[in-house]
């Protein structure tokens, strides 16, 4: 066989080549840089070492769904809404609350705020999310007369609701030294499609200031089903999603690893692979908090993703598993006890050192995340402009070679 060698970079299709390829590494390299730079740092927490103490009462989690399934739907405005909401403050009497209504469209939804702040708090707050609304909708039933009527919304809706209530009754009693916010989101299933209604409104109505202060920002969704299946979810912090892997190994959520007993673990979270999903975290993501979205998007045995019973009247109470809200109520119970989503409060600022001195004891974690949110500006500026500048190059060459 007759090799013909040439020179590659004589070749003009090779620069060309050699001009993508710099661009390629070039975006990569700042992406890297950037996911690393708009990140926080959470200290290191030893999951194992909380196992025995887990507390988190999966059947009345459970009973919980009935009951707010047996409300009826709880779409925006109507007394089902308002009754939920009136119950979980019966329920958490050791919180405070707030509600912050918005007009959207052609309704009126209600943000519901429970805050539980120990007297020794650092300050930094952790958020966990549920939406509470239930779909106005069954546009993906079947049947197509029923499309237009609301749906029960056991797992979509009342899953998350039930494992905050729970996770709710035990959490002043866990000795925290932070603050925890737990926001029940409305409006998040309305709209033609879903609108995120209720998270957008509230990300709108915080301050840089006050966003600030959140080390962890965490949705669940759709956290009931039987056949409970997890991946990474995008967009997001990719490292507060690195968080749920050693709790999840922990109680033995992840195939072929071992649990803090020593037993293997069963295929619920696959830690490796990603979807995109537009949830309750992306308007606070955008905002520079760092999010995550734990949300199972296959529901049903065997579905597909955004298939099976999701948005049809067969969301109801049967198919959903007390089994499932333990798993997630006890993985969330873990974090909160191992401080698992704190972030390092001795972290100095080199920008700032020469300007101000800082307590290293008591630097609030705020200035880290503010800094870091800045740097994730600047570089995805210079992103943007380096992919310009080549593909510039590259429009030019071509056009160069065009000519010869």
């Amino acid at each position: 066989m007759l090799i013909v060698r040439r020179s590659f970079c004589r070749s003009p299709n090779s620069q060309i080549f050699v001009l993508i390829a710099i661009t390629v590494l070039s975006c990569s390299n700042l992406v890297s840089a950037l996911d690393d730079s708009a990140d926080s740092h959470y200290i290191e927490a030893e999951p194992c070492d909380y196992y025995d103490q887990l507390e988190f009462n999966s059947s009345s989690a459970n009973q919980s769904v009935a009951w707010q399934v047996s409300l009826g739907p709880r779409i925006p405005g109507s007394q089902a809404s308002d009754r939920l909401r009136e119950s979980v403050k019966e329920n958490l009497t050791e919180w405070t609350f707030s509600e912050e209504s918005h007009d959207r469209e052609n309704f009126t939804l209600t943000n519901l705020i429970a805050s539980y702040e120990p007297v020794n708090s650092s300050g930094q707050e952790i958020y966990l999310v549920a939406h509470y609304d239930t779909r106005d909708r069954a546009e993906r039933d079947s049947n197509e007369s029923l499309r237009d009527i609301p749906i029960d919304g056991a797992n979509d809706g009342a899953s998350g609701v039930a494992v905050l209530i729970e996770l709710g009754k035990i959490i002043p009693s866990l000795n925290l030294n932070y603050t925890v916010k737990m926001l029940f989101t409305d409006g998040e299933d309305q709209g033609e499609r879903p609108g995120i209604y209720g998270s957008k409104a509230w990300a709108e109505n915080r301050s840089d200031e006050q966003l600030s202060n959140i080390s962890a920002f965490i949705v669940i969704d759709m956290i009931g089903d039987a056949d409970l299946h997890f991946t990474h979810v995008w967009p997001g912090s990719s490292e507060l999603w690195l968080t749920i892997e050693p709790l999840a190994h922990a109680l033995g959520l992840v195939e072929g690893e071992n649990d803090c007993m020593g037993l293997d673990g069963e295929d619920v979270f696959d830690i490796n692979t990603s979807y995109g999903v537009i949830d309750d975290h992306v308007a606070a993501h955008e905002r520079g908090v760092p999010a995550i979205d734990i949300i199972d998007i296959s529901y049903g045995e065997g579905s597909e993703n955004w298939e099976g019973h999701w948005h049809t009247h067969d969301d109801t109470i049967d198919k959903v598993s007390a089994e499932s809200l333990g798993k997630i109520g006890h993985l969330i119970e873990l974090g909160l006890r191992s401080s698992s989503w704190l972030l390092h409060v001795n972290e100095t600022v080199e920008v700032n050192s020469t300007h101000e001195e800082f307590n290293n004891e008591n630097i609030n974690s705020d200035n880290h995340i503010k800094i870091k949110v800045e740097k994730s500006k600047f570089i995805g500026s210079a992103l943007l402009v380096i992919i310009l500048f080549m593909f510039m190059m590259v429009f030019i060459l071509d056009y160069r070679i065009k000519r010869l």
